[in-house]
Formats: C-alpha cells, sequence, structure tokens
C-alpha cells in the first residue's frame, strides 16, 4: 500500500516539534555557557600583596638586628615572617569567597651577589632561603624578579655603575647616578643584553630558577606568577623631578650600539636609503651610514640639517587638555569637551578622568571627574598660524566657547607662518556662563611646532628596544620548569593626562601582546579606580592583566576598595598586588617605614593606614 503523503497541519505538526527540539538545545546550551561564565567570574582574585623587610631574612643584606630562629640555619627562610603579616590581614579566602590572599616574593636579582676573590659570585645561601620560603609558606605566589633602575642597595651596583656599557646615553653620554627618593638611582641601559648588567641579571635568575625547580611538585604549583624585572623604560636626566612638558626635553639611548641599531631598524623597515629619503620628503641621506638619531632642538641648537630636530611634539602630535565642569548637567552626567581646528571639529572627548589636584583646590565642585585630553595630529596639516578653539557640551548640545589658541605649524624653512582661513564657519557657541568651571592646561597660545618624520621612527625604535629587553628575560625563563607559568611585565600606566609625555618612557608597545608575556600594571592614584584605565585597557588587546602595584593615593573605607577590587576582577585582572610590610617583633614601629607606599596601622602618608585597616575588613577579619 502506498504510503499516504502528509497532509499540511501533519508537515507544520512535525516542524513545529524540530523547531521546539532545536530552540530547546540552544535554551539548554546557552543556560550551560551562562552558568560556566558565572562560575569563571567567580573564581576568587588572588590578592598577592608585595611583603617587605625581608632580605636580611633571606641573607641579601646584613641584618640590622638579630635574627629570629626561624630566618637562619640550614632550613632558615621567611615564610613565618610572611605568614604572620598575612594572617594579621585576614583568613586565606574571604568570608564572600571574593577573594583570595597569597603573597608576591619580590627577589633582588642583584643583592644575590657577593664578592668572591677577584670577581662576584650568586650567594648560594640566598637562593636556598628563597626556595624554602616558597615550600614554607603554603599560599599561591608571585615570584618578583625584580631589577630596575631603583636601587637594591646591592654591593655591586656601584661597581656595575663604573662601566658606561651599563649604563642609558644621552646626546651627550652616559647619565649619571642620581637620587631617587634619597636612594640611588641607577640608570641601567635597556638597550643591550650583552652587557654585565643583564648577564649578572640572567645569572641570579637563573640561580632562583634551578633553585625553585628543585622543590617538590607541590611547592613549585602555588607559584601563580613570575613578574620580570620591574618597570622597564627608558630614562631621562632628572627623573625624579617628574616628567612634564615644561621640562627639558633629553631622551635616552643614544649609546653607540642604539646607534647602530637605529640604523638596521630602518634598513630593515625601508630596504634602501632612497625609500627612506622618499618617505622623510626630500631627505639626502647618502647611506643608512649617515643617518643618526634625532637629537637637537630647533630653537635651542644649531642643525646640519633638519632631520636632526626633536622635541616634544616633533612626532607630530599636540596634547590638547585641561578640565572642565558644568554646574547645570544633571548629577553624574559626563560633559563633553569638543576640539576645533580651522573651524572643523576634529575631536571629542570626556570630561571624566580623575583630577585630583583639582577636587583638592576646588571642593565646591562636588567631584573630581573633570579631565580630559586630545591628542591633536598635526603632521599632515599646513604650515601655517592655525586656529584651535574648544567648546564645551551643554545640555540639548548646545556649545559654550571656552578658549582659543593658536598654533604656529612650522616649514623646515622657519618663514613666519601665515594665518590659516578657516575651513568652515564655527557652530554657534554661547559665553561658558557662571555655571562653567574649567581650565586649560595645553597647548600655550602661540605655540610653534616641527613636525620631523624620522621622530616618530625613533620612537618606534626605542619602543622596540624595551619589548626586546623583556622579551629577552620571557626566552630565559621558557626553557625551565616555569615554563608554564604566567609571565608578566610590571609597567607603568600611561596615564592620559596633559602632562604625560610617554615618549621619554617610550614603553608603550610593551604594554601590547608580545612573546608569552602577560599584562602587569602599576597603578596609582586616580587610575586604580578611574574611568579612563578601563577604557584604556578596552583598547590594550590583552586578554588580561595583573595590577602589580596598587595605591589610590587616599583612604578608602572597606565598601569602595571592595568596589575597586570588584570592578578589577570583574575587567579580568588575574592578581592583584599592594606593598605590604610585616610588623616588626615589638609590635610597635620605631622608625618611618622606608616604603611610603607600604599599607600598614602605622603608615599615614597617604592614606595607607585605612587602606590596611580596610583590606582587613574586604578580607572579613
Amino acid at each position: 500500500m502506498k504510503p499516504q503523503a502528509p497532509t499540511p497541519a501533519r508537515h507544520w505538526r512535525g516542524l513545529d516539534g524540530l523547531i521546539a527540539a532545536v530552540a530547546l538545545a540552544l535554551l539548554l546550551a546557552v543556560v550551560a555557557l551562562s552558568v560556566w561564565l558565572w562560575r569563571g567570574g567567580q573564581r576568587p582574585l588572588l590578592l598577592a600583596p608585595a611583603i617587605g623587610e625581608l632580605s636580611d631574612c633571606l641573607e641579601m643584606a646584613p641584618p640590622h638586628a638579630p635574627l629570629e630562629a626561624a630566618c637562619t640555619g640550614a632550613q632558615g627562610s621567611a615564610a613565618a615572617r610572611i605568614e604572620s603579616t598575612l594572617q594579621a590581614l585576614g583568613p586565606q579566602r574571604s568570608a564572600d569567597g571574593r577573594f583570595e590572599m597569597g603573597y608576591t616574593l619580590l627577589v633582588p636579582l642583584l643583592n644575590l651577589f657577593e664578592p668572591r676573590g677577584d670577581g662576584w659570585a650568586v650567594d648560594a645561601q640566598a637562593v636556598r632561603r628563597i626556595a624554602n620560603t616558597v615550600q614554607g609558606v603554603q599560599r599561591p605566589v608571585v615570584l618578583y624578579l625584580f631589577s630596575t633602575h631603583f636601587s637594591e642597595s646591592a654591593p655591586i651596583e656601584p661597581v656595575l655603575a663604573q662601566d658606561a656599557d651599563n649604563l642609558a646615553h644621552t646626546p651627550q653620554g652616559p647619565l649619571p647616578v642620581e637620587k631617587y627618593m634619597g636612594w640611588p638611582l641607577y640608570p641601567w641601559s635597556i638597550a643591550r643584553t650583552d652587557n654585565a648588567v643583564t648577564q649578572r641579571r640572567d645569572e641570579a635568575i637563573r640561580a632562583v630558577v634551578d633553585g625553585v625547580c628543585a622543590l617538590p611538585a607541590a611547592a613549585r604549583q602555588r607559584i601563580a606568577g613570575v613578574n620580570l624585572l620591574g618597570e622597564v623604560h627608558h630614562l631621562y636626566p632628572d627623573f625624579e623631578g617628574g616628567m612634564g612638558y615644561g621640562k627639558p626635553y633629553v631622551l635616552t639611548d643614544y649609546s653607540d650600539t642604539s646607534r647602530a641599531g637605529f640604523r638596521d631598524f630602518l634598513r630593515q623597515r625601508f630596504g634602501s636609503v632612497a625609500a627612506l629619503n622618499a618617505y622623510l620628503g626630500g631627505a639626502s641621506f647618502a647611506s643608512f651610514d649617515a643617518v643618526e638619531p634625532p637629537s637637537r632642538n630647533i630653537r635651542r641648537e644649531r642643525l646640519d640639517h633638519f632631520w636632526q630636530h626633536i622635541d616634544d611634539a616633533a612626532a607630530g602630535l599636540l596634547p590638547v587638555g585641561g578640565w572642565a565642569h558644568d554646574a547645570a548637567l544633571p548629577a553624574g552626567a559626563t560633559p563633553w569637551v569638543r576640539v576645533y581646528l580651522d573651524g572643523q571639529q576634529v575631536g571629542r572627548v570626556p570630561a571624566r578622568f580623575v583630577r585630583q589636584d583639582v577636587g583638592d583646590a576646588r571642593p565646591e565642585l562636588g567631584t573630581a571627574k573633570v579631565g580630559w585630553r586630545y591628542d591633536l595630529r598635526f603632521a599632515d596639516q599646513p604650515p601655517g598660524l592655525h586656529r584651535l578653539d574648544i567648546a564645551l557640551e551643554g545640555e540639548g548640545g548646545r556649545l559654550r566657547h571656552l578658549t582659543t589658541r593658536h598654533i604656529a605649524v612650522m616649514g623646515r624653512d622657519q618663514a613666519t607662518p601665515a594665518p590659516v582661513p578657516l575651513r568652515q564657519p564655527l557652530p554657534p557657541m554661547a559665553a561658558p556662563g557662571a555655571q562653567v568651571q574649567f581650565w586649560i592646561d595645553a597647548p600655550q597660545d602661540q605655540r610653534a611646532v616641527f613636525y620631523n618624520p624620522l621622530v616618530p621612527l625613533w620612537h618606534a625604535f626605542r619602543g622596540q628596544q624595551v619589548v626586546n629587553y623583556l622579551a629577552h628575560f620571557d626566552r630565559l625563563l621558557a626553557g625551565t620548569c616555569l615554563a608554564d607559568v604566567p609571565r608578566r611585565t610590571q609597567q607603568i600606566y600611561p596615564a592620559e593626562k596633559a602632562g604625560w609625555d610617554g615618549t621619554r618612557f617610550a614603553s608603550d608597545a610593551s604594554l601590547l601582546p608580545f612573546g608569552q608575556v602577560q599584562l602587569g600594571i602599576n597603578l596609582y592614584g586616580e587610575a586604580t579606580y578611574d574611568d579612563s584605565f578601563f577604557d584604556w585597557l578596552a583598547r590594550s588587546r590583552q586578554p588580561g592583566y595583573s595590577v602589580t602595584e596598587f595605591h589610590p593615593l587616599r583612604p578608602m573605607d572597606a565598601a569602595e576598595l571592595r568596589a575597586v577590587l570588584d570592578r578589577h576582577r570583574a575587567h579580568g585582572a588575574r592578581t592583584f598586588s599592594f606593598f605590604v610590610h610585616p610588623p616588626p617583633p615589638s609590635g610597635a614601629r620605631a622608625e618611618p617605614l622606608v616604603n611610603p607606599f607600604a599599607l600598614d596601622p602605622a603608615n599615614a602618608r597617604h592614606g595607607s593606614d585605612a587602606l590596611y585597616r580596610a583590606m582587613q575588613r574586604v578580607m572579613g577579619r
């Protein structure tokens, strides 16, 4: 009997069942994914405070007082000091399950060396006590392999500083040893890895890794991360004095090795010197060997040719920034600043990053979230006197005119710039009115700027030097038992403020993914909780990050601190570190802490005592 063809009704009922089954399967998949994501999001954030004042116990510095028994002997370690410090903060896991308390073990690499005969050797006893410490503390640990320009009070430091190959160079020669917070600051070079300071760092890392790799597997598995060196970037004169735009613009590294490396960088990028000359727009270099990094300021020094010019704006960008507050906006609303060049809008930015200096000076505003910045690209603008107008958006999009500035885009001939006509009329704007408070930090009116296309290439090369130096240590650890342990940088956050000049550091490239290195970022002040950091993080293309140093530079209560920690946790923070010092054996400190940023019940600087108590409450103590 021939099967009867299904009726339309039967057909649709079958189709409905199929659709329902598929929908149910999709629903279950979505639920399962949601549960998986929720559980992943519930993984506790590892709080890993960096425990200070351990060097004497680990025999990396002469003890200032008799050591406790736990520090001495073949099995000596700093485990007891660390555990007592962490217990004072609270339980190993917070009462709400959001946070787990581990620690960061700071290992000052150059301090591991002791004089031996006519040279230097790693102190095997110190390495053994470091390994004993990792084994003795039953908590997750981040190994901080510390060696930066900040002094470790190591006897080998002044010896290494006598070798110019170990030092960063300005155009005038090696940087001198300076002071930072009263301590020596050594301008170690990062332009090469074949110098003595790098070799000593390599030697110390190998010794520490060998000691740790000899531990039982259970102890090694507690190593949650490795921080590479600390803040790695280029230096400049008077580092302690800051790096704002009012200071002379002097960079490093102009060593012979770095100059040769820059020429190789250009060869690889352009292939021929003719292509480089064409890119620069009229240069006449006979060969790559004739190219020197830009090193002279056209305003103060005589140039042999224009390509020698460099200053804070020579890369073709000019920061425009300040602060603005509109009392007429609803509470919590963000004011927006518009930037017009020759009548044409070129930028629109929110005035919302924290300016604590403004908040302290103008408490009547009721907020410190008033800062803004826009980097104006003038490299493609014709020579002339250009008009810059800045306006603030109000309710309904109406504009209030804040100021007019002029910038003189100079030609290579330094001819007097002629006024540039408006490209289009400005939109209607009113006066700011009494409800608008503002200040324009930059640029100064009539600022003259020169664009040298060789300067961005020099900046890119210097940025690559930072990456290459960190990558050297990444490769060193990749061949050890710690190969699978997350390796992180510990870099400065590039603050988005008018006074920030990242070209001095050249560290921006190291904040992007490279090798197997994850992002570790030091956050101080407003950057610890401000929207601007999370905006920057969204643009950084990092799959996750660690906060390797943290201090808001002001007191917080437990609720505010918990909210900050939760926000970082939600944005993908893997570990979260801050400085803590162990309590003295007597229970009371006779001297102030060396580290002013250490959370401690007796450290009133920067609200550190309040932050310590807040952290205790976050952990449920």
